[in-house]
C-alpha cells in the first residue's frame, strides 16, 4: 500500500463514496492493519499505508503553481501588477479552500445554536416545573423540550461532522501549498547560474524549501480562522444581547482590554 508509483491502485479515499469521505470510513482498513501489528509488538511501516492520492503529489501540484507563475510574468508587461505568491498559492490550493470556508461559515452558524437552543429548552423545564403548559395544549407545545434536545443533538452532531471536513480540506490546501513551493524553490536552485549560487548558501536553499514552506503550510489553516473570529464575536454578542441586554458590551470591553496584556 505504500507505493506511490503509477502502477499501484488509487488512494482508497478516491474510491470511497460519499458517507465513507464524511466519516473517514475508507481509512479504517489502516486502523485496522495497525491494531493487529499492535497486538503482535509491531508498528506500522512504509508498505502498510494508503497511496499517497495524486492530487497531493509534487508531480501534480509544482506545475500547477508554476503555471500560475508563469502566466503572472507573462501578465506583468500588460498589467503593471507584479507576480503575488498568494494568487498562484490560490491556484494550487484551488476551490478546496473556498469551499472549505463556507463550511466553516455554516459551522459556525451551527455553533451559535448551542445556546439559543439550550436556552429554550431551560425555558421550557421552567414552564413545565411551574405548570405554565397546560395539559390540552398541542403536542408541539407540550412536547417542545423532547425535539428541542433532538434538534439540538442533530446540530451537535452536524457541526461535528463538517468540522472534521473542514481541517481535512484546509490541512490538505496546506500541505499542498507547501509542496508547490518546495519544487519550486528546488526547481530553481537548479537553474541558477554558477555566479547566482554564489551569492545563496545553502542553508538559505535549505531555509526556504523547508522551514519557510512549512510557515506557509501552517498559515493557509489559520486564513479561515481570521474573519471567523470576527463572526464568532458578532454573532455571540448579538445572542448574549437577546438573553441579558446590554450589560454583554460590558464582557467585550473588558475582553478586548484584556488582548494587549495577554499578547
Amino acid at each position: 500500500m505504500g507505493k506511490t508509483n503509477d502502477s499501484v491502485e488509487p488512494s482508497p479515499e478516491f474510491k470511497s463514496n460519499c458517507l465513507s469521505r464524511i466519516l473517514f470510513h475508507w481509512a479504517q482498513p489502516l486502523f485496522n492493519r495497525a491494531s493487529t501489528l499492535r497486538r503482535e509488538n509491531k508498528a506500522l511501516e512504509d508498505a502498510d499505508l494508503f497511496p499517497l492520492p495524486s492530487i497531493d503529489r509534487g508531480e501534480i501540484t509544482a506545475p500547477i503553481f508554476e503555471r500560475s507563475w508563469s502566466d503572472q510574468l507573462r501578465d506583468e508587461d500588460r498589467t503593471g501588477r507584479p507576480p503575488s505568491l498568494p494568487r498562484a498559492l490560490g491556484v494550487v490550493v484551488g476551490q478546496r479552500f473556498w469551499v472549505a470556508g463556507l463550511i466553516k461559515a455554516f459551522n459556525s452558524c451551527l455553533q451559535f445554536t448551542f445556546p439559543v437552543l439550550l436556552s429554550a429548552i431551560l425555558r421550557f423545564i421552567e414552564d413545565t416545573q411551574a405548570g405554565a403548559i397546560a395539559t390540552d395544549a398541542p403536542g408541539h407545545v407540550r412536547y417542545r423540550g423532547y425535539w428541542l434536545s433532538a434538534l439540538l443533538f442533530a446540530a451537535m452532531a452536524l457541526k461535528a461532522l463538517l468540522e472534521n471536513k473542514y481541517f481535512h480540506a484546509v490541512y490538505r490546501s496546506g500541505y499542498q501549498a507547501r509542496v508547490a513551493v518546495s519544487v519550486a524553490v528546488y526547481k530553481k536552485a537548479l537553474r541558477l547560474s554558477p555566479s547566482d549560487r554564489n551569492g545563496r548558501t545553502l542553508g538559505e536553499l535549505i531555509n526556504l524549501m523547508q522551514v519557510d514552506a512549512s510557515k506557509i503550510e501552517m498559515f493557509v489553516p489559520q486564513m479561515h480562522v481570521l474573519w471567523d473570529g470576527l463572526l464568532q464575536i458578532a454573532g455571540y454578542m448579538s445572542i448574549l444581547y437577546g438573553l441579558i441586554g446590554w450589560p454583554c458590551f460590558a464582557g467585550l470591553v473588558i475582553m478586548m482590554l484584556a488582548g494587549p496584556v495577554q499578547g
